[in-house]
């Protein structure tokens, strides 16, 4: 199922999209943004999103997911404000049990909730949020809270988060046994902090750093991989660095952004961003987007010989920790994306954005995993906006 098969994924482009898409579910995608505002918004809007996501090897499509979300923000006084999201997503398909091969199928429905409370404050804000998650085989809850400080100028922003999780796995059909699962549902928690301060060096230029650390405890080895054994925790530390440069002779923005990733699995991740934002004919706004992501494998990933076999020549039943996951390979992974939007009048937006992710081993920066099949997704996504 879905939510056992992203127990522990490094870099998840189908959670990517998804929490993308549904305009940030829980935690601290909020304390990341450029900068807040120090006022309560004076209009409310909401928001109604489409995803179709689908993802392939050679030969077989692999997942589909279909995930609309209604999203709404409102002022409350000239003080708080409120806003929440809901999520229904559907998710089916196949996915492969090991090597990237084995396909089996899967079908998964999901249902998400989030909202927080927002205090503006004469030189700063705070939030505080939850959000719930629930699918046939995961149960996802959560508490997050944020604060942001400006100097007297409000030139500079600093940016405090936390968000705490507690998930219950409980696999519908494992592929192997699995000790740890004998007694029933198995439990993760997960703690996230971040902290960072964003900078406007000049009218047209404005710089943020962010340095993350997240732990997770638990079950964190995916049931539906056959011989996957993984620690039982994970620390994550990370830094993001983010500059946007407005072209003040064209109108347009260029957004770029640089993050380092690393863990206790010892996977090290570089990932770059690059945005071109371009106003057109009046009410109407394209935009283009390159990434480049690339990643070491995890220290007990075992690398695939090529052939298919449920254990493979190189796996040896009751080893501690191994797994045989991809998403725990060395890999580059190039996206590129467009995205048009029209205003149409003061109230109302529409957009739609295309977006083509592949990965492959050969594209990372060091030594990557060999004998990895060719992976791709492509996702299609359209909103509507109205503000009141």
């Amino acid at each position: 199922m879905w939510a056992g098969a992203a127990v522990a994924a490094t870099d998840l482009t189908l959670k990517t999209a998804l929490l993308s898409a549904a305009l940030a579910l829980p935690g601290l995608g909020m304390v990341a943004s450029m900068a807040h505002a120090e006022t309560a918004p004076e209009r409310g809007y909401v928001t109604f999103k489409m995803l179709d996501y689908l993802d392939s090897q050679p030969g077989a499509d692999r997942i589909r997911v279909r995930a609309p979300a209604l999203s709404a923000l409102v002022p409350l006084g000239d003080k708080w404000s409120l806003s929440g999201t809901l999520i229904a997503d559907s998710i089916s398909g196949a996915s492969p049990a090991y090597y990237d091969s084995a396909i089996t199928p899967m079908r998964d429905f999901r249902r998400a909730v989030d909202t927080s409370v927002t205090r503006y404050l004469p030189q700063g804000t705070w939030s505080l949020g939850a959000s719930y998650s629930k699918e046939a085989d995961y149960l996802s809850r959560s508490v997050y809270g944020s604060a942001t400080r400006s100097n007297d100028s409000k030139n500079t922003i600093w940016n405090w988060g936390l968000a705490l999780a507690k998930d219950q796995i409980s696999p519908v059909k494992p592929l192997t046994p699995f000790p740890k699962l004998a007694t029933g549902p198995q439990a993760k928690r997960t703690v996230d902090l971040i902290a960072g301060v964003t900078q406007v060096l000049s009218p047209t230029d404005l710089v943020q750093i962010n340095l993350g650390w997240s732990q997770n405890q638990g079950y964190l080895s995916d049931p539906y991989k056959r011989l996957d054994q993984r620690p039982d925790s994970r620390t994550r530390q990370t830094l993001q660095v983010r500059w946007n440069h407005h072209l003040e002779g064209s109108g347009a923005t260029v957004r770029s952004s640089y993050r380092y990733f690393k863990d206790s699995w010892q996977i090290r991740a570089h990932t770059l961003d690059l945005e071109h934002v371009q106003p057109l004919a009046e009410n109407w706004k394209a935009s283009a987007g390159l990434r480049y992501h690339s990643q070491s494998a995890a220290r007990f990933y075992v690398e695939s010989d090529g052939k298919i076999s449920p254990f493979g020549p190189r796996i040896t039943p009751g080893l501690n920790q191994q797994s045989l996951d991809t998403r725990l390979s060395a890999f580059g992974a190039v996206t590129l994306g467009v995205k048009l939007t029209h205003q149409l009048g003061r109230d109302t937006s529409i957009d739609l954005k295309l977006e083509h992710y592949e990965q492959r081993g050969s594209w990372a920066m060091g030594t990557g995993s060999v004998n990895l099949l060719p992976f791709r997704a492509r996702s299609i996504s359209w909103g509507l906006t109205h503000w009141f």
